[in-house]
């Protein structure tokens, strides 16, 4: 089996496709897979450390000018070039796009090459690169029946969830704890902002460490800071009394979710797509620039089945922040019910459901071919 994963720019739509490709190579030891990527350094080091091999396609992002819409012509027409020389050499079976800019061009070269393609969307409203490519491919697979109706001009579009790391659900939360250097009787709060990090978060948080000092008895926190705040961050904490276990960017999630009781994030499709999994009761700040603010219609989708919060970035301060998870702590009622809910939610299966469903588009579209040849 040969495959090749398309897409990125974001750290979520490529811990999908990394998802994904565990699990098929967890299935399928022989199979060859190649990630088709940007230029960005840290979609080739999560590709390359975790065994699979990458390769750059030119792409750029499409804006609102004549300039950026030329740009972004002249940049696609060079990618779907380079992707039809890529593809030809490799000779996959199937090519699967991840959405985001980068996935267009290997997805229209796939089209033009007769090779099946199928598409992953994890959010409510999907990303322009998935609702233009839809027409063309095989199959689409999304987390929220919500997106259903964006794909009408789709051939199949199939419920599967959004596929998340494995570790996330394999957690040991006593050498987590180990690894943070924290301890197993205190709450921890675990703040991230994704990939890139959030500045408004961070800063935020930082406004509230004289209040959470407060509560160091009790409390203990992960931040993930993301790389351009780290230094200031930590060193904002080794001011205080709080255990806190300071990062630019984490590797093994899976710990932290573990350890984490109550979230604080943004509301990126793959992040709720793992904290319903887990079934964490979280703060949500959805990123208010996102294209089409897809991340507040993530959030209210979470939201509306009662397992977090949703906090507008126009709304965050310090105040709210520690009013709501002072709340959750003193209310195990309400935490525990929130806990419920958002567990509900989660497809812990959906990579499985994924693989399952390429396979299937792999053999029907063989088995066509094989009655065309014969």
């Amino acid at each position: 089996m040969k495959i090749v994963f398309a897409g990125g720019g974001t750290g979520g739509h490529l811990m999908v496709g990394l998802s994904t490709a565990e699990e098929i190579r967890s299935r399928f030891h022989g199979a060859e897979i190649i990630f088709f990527g940007t230029d960005k350094k840290f979609e080739k080091r999560c590709v390359e450390q975790k065994g699979f091999q990458y390769r750059q396609v030119r792409a750029k992002k499409w804006g609102k000018s004549c300039k950026h819409l030329f740009v972004f012509i002249g940049a696609t027409f060079l990618g779907i070039v380079e992707s039809i020389v890529e593809i030809r050499k490799f000779n996959p079976d199937i090519i699967v796009g991840l959405g985001g800019y980068a996935s267009v061009a290997p997805i229209i070269a796939a089209k033009l090459l007769g090779i099946p393609s199928v598409l992953l969307e994890q959010n409510v409203i999907p990303g322009k690169a998935n609702r233009l490519l839809a027409r063309w491919a095989d199959e689409v697979y999304c987390h929220w029946r919500g997106a259903l109706k964006w794909f009408n001009k789709a051939k199949v579009v199939r419920v599967t969830g959004t596929p998340i790391r494995k570790e996330v659900l394999l957690g040991n939360k006593r050498r987590s704890a180990e690894k943070f250097g924290l301890s197993l009787s205190k709450k921890t709060l675990l703040i991230t902002g994704g990939s890139q990090g959030a500045q408004a978060i961070n800063e935020t948080v930082l406004r509230s460490l004289p209040k959470f000092e407060l509560l160091y008895n009790d409390l203990q926190i992960i931040h993930c800071t993301g790389e351009y705040e780290y230094e200031i961050v930590k060193a904002a904490y080794k001011q205080t009394k709080i255990d806190a276990f300071v990062c630019s960017f984490l590797d093994d999630m899976g710990a932290a979710f573990c350890m984490a009781d109550i979230i604080i994030c943004r509301a990126g499709a793959t992040t709720i797509a793992e904290i319903t999994a887990v079934g964490i009761p979280a703060i949500l700040i959805p990123y208010p620039y996102a294209a089409d603010n897809h991340q507040y219609w993530n959030a209210m989708e979470l939201v509306s089945n009662g397992g977090g919060y949703l906090l507008q970035q126009i709304d965050l301060t310090p105040e709210k922040i520690v009013e709501l998870i002072t709340d959750l702590f003193n209310n195990q009622e309400k935490y525990d019910r929130m806990r419920m809910f958002n567990k509900g939610t989660g497809m812990p299966n959906a990579a499985i459901n994924v693989v399952d469903n390429i396979c299937r588009v792999i053999g029907l579209k063989s088995a066509q071919f094989a009655l065309i040849v014969g």
